[in-house]
């Protein structure tokens, strides 16, 4: 499981997460949710080691991640960003083959074995078609896929995804969250950050509630998924009914 204890990051003159301890379960779907400003895509960057803590540490099981190089971090965890830059002229193959750069050897030539996990790569995502396209040239949706097919060929045990779903039409949320329940059903570890609510009760099997940079709540939707947190955390009113798809709580707002 990835572990943090007593995490504090801090911005110039504010501190944005306060001393957090929480564990993420292994082989699961956690989703990060709070409202805006609350530490959720802060909390991310820490944990893959793009901020530095100010204190505290982040673990895999026993292992540090603090004292791991960028290279061998990048082999245990991935991380995709919001909105993150498509260079120009990169075609989706090369995009992908990207995700493989943390297992180069020192001449930056793809093995066999890297060639074979992009190809599974851009099966996997339904880009096989599209592989020699440019990704600046695809739609939003096309595009996101590109991003998580590159995630998917760095084949780590734990990936972070940070609100993949903005921007996206409804269509094309509903399918990256289906690839995303696909990749933990591979063994993958995933968190995700997400604004949908119900979105996040629906595919997660863990939520862990962020507000002012603090964990306000964490444990299954089915437990803490309710109008008080929703009050409590959103000042939203609402009622909850039963997702009749998933069976999951989902909110309906007053």
């Amino acid at each position: 499981m990835i572990h943090i204890e007593n995490l504090t990051v801090n911005y110039p003159g504010k501190k944005v997460l306060k001393k957090l301890n929480l564990s993420i379960p292994q082989g699961k779907i956690t989703a990060l949710i709070g409202p805006n400003g609350c530490g959720k895509s802060t909390l991310l960057k820490a944990i893959s080691g793009g901020l530095k803590a100010a204190e505290g540490k982040v673990s895999i099981v026993d292992l540090d991640l603090s004292k791991l190089s960028n290279k061998n971090r990048a082999k245990k965890l991935s991380i995709l960003p919001q909105s993150p830059i498509t260079p120009e002229g990169v075609t989706v193959q090369q995009l992908v083959s990207f995700g493989r750069n943390p297992y180069l050897s020192q001449w930056g030539i793809l093995s066999a074995d890297d060639n074979k996990k992009v190809l599974k790569a851009l099966r996997d995502t339904g880009l096989i078609e599209l592989s020699q396209r440019p990704v600046i040239a695809l739609s939003g949706g096309q595009r996101q896929r590109v991003w998580i097919a590159m995630i998917l060929a760095q084949d780590t045990e734990y990936i972070l995804l940070d609100e993949p779903t903005t921007y996206l039409d409804l269509t094309h949320q509903v399918e990256l969250m289906e690839m995303i329940k696909t990749m933990n059903k591979q063994g993958k570890t995933i968190v995700v950050v997400l604004h949908d609510l119900n979105q996040a009760s629906r595919y997660s099997d863990e939520l862990i509630v962020m507000k002012a940079g603090k964990i306000h709540a964490q444990d299954s939707p089915e437990k803490i998924f309710n109008s008080s947190l929703l009050q409590d955390v959103f000042e939203l009113n609402a009622i909850i009914i039963n997702d009749p798809v998933a069976n999951k709580p989902m909110c309906v707002p007053l």
